[in-house]
């Protein structure tokens, strides 16, 4: 095959194939009489390095056929060019296939049933562009088509299935060297940690080994290292996970992930005592990019939580290795974490207890960090839900809110009762009618949260309900309402005929005579001030005919009225409308008292004697007054 098409060696022309736009045009023909085309280069005058030029090569397929590129770097060991080679397809921007080409590495891309009269291109592009004397190491490509009827290369059996809780994490497909480079997600920039990484499979090698490919997770990273630099590469594990890490050569990959020492520039198991983490300290041989490959030594079940870190450190020079243990994350922590923010919430189920939970920080950075938990629930629109938590142990003591989709507190309750708190029982208990269809959020704390490497005796479970609880706990007015009783009537005088009996006669004392100033005879009695009683009416209705009165049939039932004193803050009461949408709540309180409704957004402040509060939803959709 002619060799005359336009490469990069050629460049004195105006024209390049640096894009999609002015790709070199490549005939295609059967892949059994199809030939390479060799010395292609990826070179170019004025660029810097020539060899960050990219070359592009666009085709057009028959119908329904199989396509294979075949890449090889020529020269031989004396060609250290290593190249990233893409099948895109005809937007140039969607990678079909791709894959490393190295002198020790060829590769071949194969893609099933490309559509007749698409244009398709292939990308070549240099991973180590800075390499000397571009221009005098070539490569070779082929890409020909097939009949479908090629027997394809058999898929691999499918992964053992993932176990409940265990999910891939943010880096995945990082099984392999080639999956890493299609997507650069698992680069790692040298003083960077990346968190939240996990083996979401548990599945040994067919030699007891690091799995091989598909047989189970493998983590593959890489970073770019400076000749002569000390690096010091370093997992932080949680329980459920043992690493073995090994550095290589970006340019002498092994075959599979089974251990060898080609390309091998370190490698650890467990760097110190009780510690299942793995660390290696070394100085980078040359100037480019190192692969890190992590594989996970613990066998047990994969849930969720069993994650580690990924740290990538420059040393100083002459900085000496470090001795002191780092402080190991507590142990224990439940089945859920990390469920500490709104985005981390765990999903819950209505009628599902959920046990064993506790305080446990995920990775804290300090010993006071505290742990709060966050749950998700489905909700639908005037229903009732009451979310409680039970089984507190260790010295538990939990608070509860609840929060709606645009996470604005709707309310919450730290004991349920004063008598159960009395008793020491310190549950929490919300319950709220909901007044959309969505999903509300719900979050538990610790009233005197623990030390993180406490917080695992302290435990307990999560229920939600739909309805109200089955022994109805009203949350009772801190400061009742104390009206004046009516005056007793006065004690009916006895028949005239019964005789009055004498008091009993007591011996005879001597008296003591104390002088007394006239000034005090008469001692000033303050007055016993009058309670001061709030009688408020509330009034929550569907102003269905906007008028602004509560008409038959337009009451919502169950609408929570909330009473708190305006100053302090502090709660006075709980009431709930009725059947008619109405209630009536009568308060002792000095100062004003702040009125809430959360379920519709209300609040105001009352402090007359008597108010009456309406609160009319109007309809979204007016209807026409007539009908043309």
């Amino acid at each position: 095959m002619s060799t005359s098409i336009f490469t990069d060696t050629y460049d004195a022309g105006p024209i390049n194939n640096d894009s999609t736009g002015t790709a070199s045009q490549i005939p295609i023909a059967t892949c059994s009489t199809a030939f390479p085309i060799p010395n292609l280069t990826l070179y170019r005058a004025g660029i810097s390095p020539p060899a960050s030029d990219i070359d592009y090569y666009r085709f057009i397929p028959s119908a329904q056929r199989v396509i294979t590129v075949v890449t090889t770097v020529q020269g031989g060991i004396s060609n250290d060019l290593s190249l990233l080679v893409q099948l895109l397809d005809a937007t140039g921007s969607n990678v079909l296939a791709g894959g490393i080409v190295t002198y020790a590495q060829p590769l071949t891309l194969t893609t099933y049933n490309l559509n007749l009269g698409s244009q398709y291109f292939v990308r070549v592009g240099a991973t180590n562009p800075s390499v000397s004397n571009p221009e005098q190491k070539t490569y070779a490509l082929l890409v020909c088509q097939s009949d479908f009827t090629i027997t394809p290369t058999p898929l691999p059996p499918p992964p053992t299935p993932t176990p409940l809780g265990a999910v891939p994490d943010a880096y995945e497909p990082n099984n392999t060297p080639q999956q890493v480079t299609q997507t650069n997600v698992s680069f790692i920039n040298v003083g960077q940690q990346l968190t939240n990484l996990n083996f979401y499979t548990s599945a040994l090698g067919s030699n007891g080994e690091p799995p091989i490919f598909h047989e189970g997770d493998v983590d593959w990273y890489f970073f770019y290292g400076r000749a002569g630099s000390t690096y010091r590469v370093t997992t932080a594990v949680q329980p459920g996970v043992d690493t073995e890490l090994f550095i290589y050569r970006y340019d002498q990959l092994p075959p599979n992930n089974l251990f060898t020492n080609a390309g091998l520039v370190a490698a650890n198991d467990d760097y110190q005592p009780l510690d299942r983490g793995s660390q290696v300290i070394f100085v980078a041989p040359y100037e480019g990019v190192y692969w890190i490959k992590l594989w996970n030594k613990d066998r047990s079940p994969r849930i969720g939580g069993q994650t580690y870190s990924l740290t990538v450190v420059e040393l100083a020079p002459g900085t000496p290795t470090p001795t002191s243990s780092p402080t190991p994350f507590p142990g224990g922590a439940d089945r859920f974490e990390y469920n500490g923010d709104f985005d981390s919430a765990t999903l819950i189920a209505p009628g599902v207890k959920y046990d064993n939970l506790n305080f446990v920080p995920f990775q804290p950075p300090s010993p006071d960090t505290v742990d709060n938990d966050f749950f998700r629930m489905p909700v639908k629109q005037g229903v009732y839900y009451t979310c409680e938590t039970l089984d507190l142990a260790g010295g538990a003591d939990t608070n509860i809110i609840v929060y709606n989709q645009d996470r604005v507190g709707i309310g919450g309750n730290d004991d349920i009762s004063p008598e159960n708190k009395t008793i020491g029982r310190f549950e929490s208990r919300f319950v709220w009618l909901s007044g959309y269809t969505g999903y509300a959020y719900i979050l538990i704390g610790e009233v005197n949260p623990p030390r993180a490497n406490e917080g695992q005796i302290r435990s307990y479970s999560l229920i939600c309900n739909i309805g109200l609880p089955p022994t109805p706990t009203p949350t009772p007015n801190p400061f009742p309402p104390t009206a004046t009783p009516p005056p007793l009537p006065p004690t009916p005088r006895p028949p005239e005929d019964t005789p009055t009996p004498f008091p009993t006669p007591r011996p005879a004392q001597n008296l003591v005579v104390r002088p007394v100033e006239p000034s005090l005879s008469q001692p000033t009695v303050a007055p016993t001030p009058t309670p001061r009683v709030l009688l408020i009416d509330v009034q929550i209705f569907n102003d269905r005919n906007r008028n602004g009165l509560l008409d038959p049939g337009e009451g919502i039932i169950g609408a929570p009225v909330r009473l708190s004193d305006e100053r302090s803050g502090a709660p006075l009461g709980q009431a709930f409308t009725d059947s008619d949408g109405r209630v009536r709540v009568s308060i002792v309180n000095d100062g004003p008292v702040r009125v809430n409704v959360p379920l519709f957004g209300f609040s105001t402040v009352v402090d007359q004697p008597s108010a009456t509060l309406r609160i009319g939803i109007e309809p979204l959709i007016a209807l026409p007054e007539r009908i043309p």
